[in-house]
């Protein structure tokens, strides 16, 4: 680009009022005029750089719609998360509720573990005696209980001793099982079973079963089974 003309006249100016500097040698008669030159590069240039321009602006308005697609876009994953952090904020309140009547609970089981504590160790003396009985049930436990199992045939009508059988001493829990097999006519026992409590001295114990006749005067005859079963006391 270049100025190829520039014509003024200062007199047009004068009568206007404006100020101006005065040329001595030379009067203006016509206004200012300027002329610029474009040469076709120029030319080229400036419309490249308009086209270029315009590219420029398209390319920033459509990045300026996709930011405000994502500042949308943004903005409702943010209204849903504070909606979710509302929800959360209200389970997290129902969680603390919970936690404080748990708080009141525990410590409702604490004072009666405190209370309890007290009642143990004013009863103490009655847990030692317990503990020293549960003791004694242990050990009777552990010992074994005895089972015998045999026949006899009795003939008469006087008590009459089965069998000697060898036990420890101590006291024993007996459970008799009897069941009357052959017999004559004058046997009026029935299959029974008899608990009794007993006592063993010496190592040895003799059971004794008695036949029952219809009259004094009959002899009664009959085989009886008998299972024995002696719990240690």
């Amino acid at each position: 680009m270049r100025v190829k003309t520039i014509y003024m006249d200062l007199v047009e100016w004068v009568k206007k009022g404006e100020n101006v500097w005065k040329l001595e040698s030379e009067a203006f008669k016509q206004p200012i005029k300027v002329e610029i030159w474009y040469d076709e590069e120029e030319k080229k240039w400036f419309n490249d750089a308009q086209d270029e321009i315009k590219w420029i602006i398209k390319t920033h308005v459509w990045l300026l719609d996709k930011l405000e697609a994502q500042i949308t876009e943004k903005d409702e994953e943010l209204k849903a998360y504070e909606d979710m952090l509302c929800r959360y904020e209200k389970v997290i309140a129902g969680y603390e509720d919970k936690l404080h009547e748990k708080d009141w609970i525990i410590n409702g089981l604490l004072k009666e573990v405190a209370t309890s504590r007290d009642m143990i160790d004013i009863n103490k003396w009655a847990i030692i005696k317990l503990q020293s009985v549960t003791d004694g049930i242990l050990k009777k436990m552990t010992k074994q209980p005895s089972v015998f199992h045999d026949k006899c045939f009795i003939s008469w009508n006087e008590p009459s001793g089965l069998w000697m059988i060898w036990l420890e001493d101590g006291d024993y829990l007996m459970i008799a099982k009897y069941t009357i097999w052959e017999h004559n006519e004058y046997v009026t026992n029935k299959d029974e079973i008899i608990f009794d409590k007993i006592h063993v001295e010496d190592q040895n114990y003799i059971p004794y079963y008695q036949l029952i006749p219809t009259t004094p005067l009959d002899n009664p005859t009959a085989t009886v089974y008998y299972d024995l079963i002696f719990m240690p006391l």
